[in-house]
Parts: C-alpha cells; structure tokens; sequence
C-alpha cells in the first residue's frame, strides 16, 4: 500500500514522503490539466487550479483505491475550479466599478461590527443595496439569487440589524 509517510530529517523536522504514483500522475497530466484551465481562466491561474486540483486528491485518504479514473477526477476538480474563479471574477467585475464610484467614507464602528455579525448573503445584500445602490435584478445576479428571494433576504437583513444596533 502507498501512503504518504514520514521521517525526521536532519534538523529535526518532519519530511513528508510522496506516493510514486502522485508523481507519475503528475507527470502524465499536468500539461492537460494546464490546457484545460488556460483556456478557461487564462494561463496567469492556471497553474494554481491545476496544483490545487492535486493537492485536492493528495489530501483524499485512499485516493488511487477508491477512484476509478484518476485523470477524470482531476480533470473534473480542475473545471471546477476554473469555473469557480470565474464566477467571482464576474462578481468583482460588477461591484468594483461602483465600488470606485463611490468615495470612501468614514466606517460607523458599531455599523460595521453589526454588519459583520450578519450571515454572508444578508451581508451582501444590504451592501450591494444600500452602499452600491444596486437595484433587486443586480443583488440577484450578483450573488446567486432570485430577484423575489432578494425582497425577503434584505428584509431579514434590515430586522437583524435593527437587533444588533438596538
């Protein structure tokens, strides 16, 4: 059986020993893999999805036994995460130009903190809607949501906030 084991090196420190077969994969698919999120992402990523695709599989316990094409999963992770970047690349795409319309204010100190103490999506909405002005169909577009379930979201958002500056 092949695992990832260690030793001591000289120093004292923990060595940790890779399993042959990782190394040969890697050999054997890198530049797929590479191709793949290139024409994706573009070549400046690329080669971080790409590792962080391995390093995905190198931290699955009994990776070679319990997956039946090593080179699919790889190449399925490795999508995944293009596709990933991608998304928040467009989402950034859309609140960076209102985000540099707007001057910086001075933060409330209590309003960030309660703002921060809010679930991510709450968060974002008020934000989106009340800092960017964004209107329901660019909050729903922008995280994920449907434009009826952004009414809902901001009103829970506004209750909540009322509680934790009360």
């Amino acid at each position: 059986m092949h695992r990832r084991s260690s030793s001591l090196n000289e120093s004292g420190l923990q060595e940790k020993t890779v399993d042959p077969r990782w190394q040969s994969l890697y050999a054997d698919c890198r530049s797929d893999l590479y191709r793949v999120a290139a024409y994706l992402i573009g070549s400046a990523e690329a080669e971080e999805v790409v590792q962080e695709a391995f390093e995905r599989g190198m931290h699955e316990r009994n990776f070679f036994e319990d997956i039946g094409d090593p080179l699919a999963w790889l190449r399925r992770v490795t999508l995944r995460l293009a596709i990933s970047r991608l998304r928040r690349r467009a989402v950034l795409e859309r609140i960076l130009p209102l985000a540099a319309a707007r001057a910086p204010a001075q933060p409330d100190p209590d309003l960030h903190d309660a703002l921060r103490r809010l679930p991510p999506t709450q968060r974002g909405a008020l934000v989106l809607r009340y800092y960017f002005g964004a209107d329901y169909s660019e909050i729903a577009r922008t995280l994920g949501l449907t434009e009826k379930s952004v009414g809902s979201i901001l009103t829970r958002a506004r209750a909540a906030l009322r509680r934790e500056l009360a």
